[in-house]
């Protein structure tokens, strides 16, 4: 029967070992996401490139796209919502 000291040893390794797998599993998991992905942003426009033509009818502020001027003007402009009938 083991004594609470080999348990002890025993659970110390464990852990040891699965600290050593952690830190591998997120260094391959950071050079994962390093690398570019296919077919993504590299093959099409890149979001800096995309010009603001959406214009926010309250202010001068403009939006690339519609779900920030939207939120935009939720947010400050404290645009009502419909509710639903």
């Amino acid at each position: 029967m083991p004594t609470v000291q080999q348990t002890l040893r025993s659970l110390l390794a464990t852990r040891h070992q699965a600290a050593r797998l952690e830190i591998q599993f997120f260094k391959q998991l950071g050079r994962m996401a390093a690398a570019p992905a296919r077919g993504s942003a590299a093959a099409g426009r890149s979001r800096s490139n995309l010009k603001r033509t959406l214009k926010c009818p309250r202010c001068t502020r403009r939006f690339a796209m519609p779900l920030h001027l939207g939120r935009h003007l939720a947010a400050t402009h404290k645009r009502g919502r419909k509710t639903a009938a």
